[in-house]
């Protein structure tokens, strides 16, 4: 009750701060393979789009409707199930998106999540709407296993990209039944996985399964790293003057950045960026080529809109490896390049507030996750801003400003003040301590504020404070 109360309160604080909340953002990825596979189980996805907010300007009728014909779609999905054969107890969670059957110890079994094959279905044109149901009853009869010998799965693996916040939950909820995917942090939002490639899925590799083969994961990847440089000869798609494409259509497009040699074939100014919006495209331009920055993050933020997307924030390759990349900020680039990194750092908050108040609920654990907010400011700045409310045990995200509340005034009173992260950092550090083993970075609080902390800050004009 607490939790459901603050999380209204915080909208109501942060509408009395005078702030404007902007960009509004559904999460849509569950980890639905883009050619069918079954993903591992261990997670549980976001929102799905249809049941998410809308954008500014839909009403909640638009929303209630989206979420009718995402419910309509899950029960065909159910009905062909049925038809199909499947005699397991179907049961669908609207709130998740996904349909599960139960395990023999009465737990969740095997999971489909509807999120990407939904996306698929609307994208189809009616006559092919059939196949796309065939494709996930296909993966439900007959989900694909692990070879027994290495050496019969050793010529199918491949490296496959996806924003690294996915594998963190996975390895955050992974149990003995439904591990964790092997993975590697890259460039620091992403991550490399293993796949089985098979003719009509993928299937991720568990660290169990290398275990099995007595291989380590640095030789599987150079491995699947060999296998996709065979596949990779076709040059790249020219857009423009030192902006190249990688659309292969194979569903591995992104993970090309691993080459240096494909990279190299686009010739860029500067160093080398690259964009991997979805799920088959890959962007590059280069550092200095403030033309290309700008086209790639217009063509970014449209793959974004489509079907399977997956991250907005730009890589540079340097001689260490792939890092974050911004122009500097008073390049013409810099707002919208600021603005993919700034959607994606959101999605990756929200997907991991929803899943760790979740997993604390069915523990039974009294720990809020807050949300990660986005509001333009008064001189047209887009912020993110998160909520401390005193008396509440919290799981606090890496944010611009803070937003304070304090519990015995109630949820709907106005917030204490907003205060810039750098200076709450500066003057009470100590009450903000690492949590170890979250990506995103999340901050467990170990107390409050003083009075004289909230009169310094005013004093200094770094706080909002509000009446």
């Amino acid at each position: 009750m607490t939790r459901t109360r603050y999380r209204k309160g915080a909208l109501l604080g942060l509408l009395a701060a005078g702030l404007v909340l902007g960009l509004a953002y559904a999460s849509t990825r569950d980890e639905q393979p883009s050619r069918a596979g079954a993903p591992p189980t261990a997670a549980a996805p976001a929102t799905p789009a249809p049941a998410a907010a809308p954008p500014g300007g839909e009403d909640a009728g638009t929303v209630d409707l989206a979420r009718q014909e995402a419910d309509a779609f899950a029960q065909k999905v159910m009905e062909a199930l049925r038809i199909a054969g499947v005699r397991d107890a179907l049961n669908y969670d609207p709130e998740r998106f996904l349909i599960w059957t139960p395990s023999a110890d009465g737990g969740q079994g095997l999971t489909l999540f509807l999120t990407n094959v939904y996306d698929d279905y609307r994208a189809a044109p009616p006559g092919q709407r059939t196949r796309v149901l065939e494709r996930i009853i296909s993966v439900h009869q007959a989900p694909p296993s692990a070879p027994e010998a290495y050496a019969q799965a050793r010529p199918a693996l491949l490296p496959v990209i996806r924003p690294r916040s996915y594998f963190e939950m996975l390895q955050v909820r992974g149990t003995a039944d439904s591990p964790s995917a092997a993975w590697r942090p890259l460039g620091e939002v992403l991550a490399v996985s293993l796949v089985q490639d098979l003719p009509d899925s993928m299937r991720y590799i568990h660290p169990g399964d290398l275990e099995r083969w007595g291989v380590s994961f640095d030789e599987a990847y150079a491995h699947a790293l060999a296998n996709l440089r065979a596949r990779s000869r076709e040059p790249l798609v020219s857009i423009g003057p030192g902006v190249c494409a990688a659309a292969w259509g194979d569903s591995y497009s992104p993970s090309r950045l691993l080459l240096d040699e494909v990279v190299k074939r686009c010739l860029v100014r500067g160093e080398p960026v690259v964009l991997a919006p979805g799920r088959d495209l890959l962007l590059i331009t280069g550092a200095q080529d403030e033309q290309g920055l700008r086209q790639v993050a217009e063509l970014a933020a449209e793959a974004l809109e489509a079907p399977r997307p997956m991250d907005g924030r730009a890589l540079r390759r340097t001689a260490s490896g792939w890092v974050p990349f911004l122009p500097a900020r008073a390049s013409a680039s810099w707002p919208a390049l600021h603005r993919l990194a700034l959607r994606s750092e959101v999605r990756d908050y929200a997907d991991q507030t929803e899943q760790l108040n979740a997993l604390h609920l069915e523990k039974g654990v009294e720990l809020f996750a807050a949300s990660l907010l986005v509001a333009e400011d008064e001189d047209g700045r887009i912020r993110t801003h998160t909520l401390w409310v005193n008396g509440i045990q919290t799981l606090l995200p890496r944010a611009d400003s803070i937003i304070f509340m304090e519990e015995e005034r109630g949820p709907e009173a106005p917030p204490v003040a907003v205060v810039p992260w750098e200076q709450v950092v500066r003057d009470v550090g100590h009450l903000l301590v690492r949590e170890e083993g979250l990506y995103p970075e999340r901050y467990r609080l170990k107390g409050f504020p003083t009075p004289k902390h909230f009169e310094r800050w005013k004093a200094e004009r770094t706080a909002r404070e509000v009446p």
